[in-house]
């Protein structure tokens, strides 16, 4: 009997790489039909880039229809405020029948939880704070562990345009993402006093995320934004 079960190993990790396989092309196929629902007409479609299984075994997870952790990674998401370079989520206690993933005839999937990271590189936010009434820019110091913020005011008594610089932190409050200008000051020494307008927070719009996603923390690194997004009780629609 033990020389038996040993010879039914390959196969039973031959089926288990097939099943992964298999899997990984039903959870895409949720997941674009997930991102479609939030895209409006004449927006391009985001592409899901990447789609992998985690959890062992994996075809114990089939048997009882329970996925511990699909994590998917998805670009080109539209959004009003500065472009989103990345969307890379993990999707926690996905639920599928086992009649379901056996037919390839998967329907609407309950997900338990939904983490994400959301990047926003800084020259993605430069080109949108660009556009705004009060033209700021930002640049990481020290590794992103501070952020750098400057930008042009008009100077007293016509002498002209003034540069002032500070540093800025991140702050999210209710799905909202503000950038705080504080501790500046005009570059050069002269006295004067720095506009209201250049003081007060701006908001930097991020929405469209998939599954439903809120945005809950902000903190920066080399290269731009990380947001940390989730989501509860998420129900993936129909492929």
């Amino acid at each position: 009997d033990g020389a038996a079960q040993l010879d039914l190993l390959p196969t039973v990790h031959r089926g288990d790489r097939v099943g992964v396989v298999v899997a990984k092309g039903q959870m895409r196929k949720q997941v674009e039909a997930s991102v479609a629902e939030n895209i409006k007409p004449g927006d391009p479609v985001p592409k899901v880039t990447d789609v992998s299984i985690g959890g062992f075994p994996f075809l114990t997870q089939v048997l009882f229809g329970k996925f511990t952790d699909i994590g998917v990674g998805i670009d080109g998401i539209p959004t009003p405020g500065p472009k989103i370079s990345s969307v890379k989520a993990h999707l926690k206690g996905l639920h599928v029948p086992l009649g379901d993933a056996l037919t390839d005839n998967v329907g609407q999937v309950p997900v338990d939880d939904v983490r994400a990271t959301v990047g926003i590189t800084y020259a993605d936010l430069n080109a949108f704070l660009a556009k705004q009434a009060v033209k700021v820019q930002v640049a990481p110091v020290d590794g992103g562990k501070k952020v750098e913020l400057s930008g042009t005011v008009d100077g007293p008594f016509g002498l002209g345009s003034t540069k002032v610089s500070g540093i800025t932190t991140f702050e999210v409050t209710n799905n909202e993402l503000t950038l705080v200008p504080s501790a500046l000051s005009v570059v050069g020494g002269l006295n004067f006093t720095i506009p209201v307008s250049f003081q007060i927070p701006v908001p930097i719009p991020v929405s469209g995320l998939p599954f439903h996603l809120r945005i809950v923390k902000a903190s920066t690194n080399a290269t731009g934004l990380s947001l940390t997004a989730t989501a509860k009780d998420v129900v993936l629609p129909a492929s």
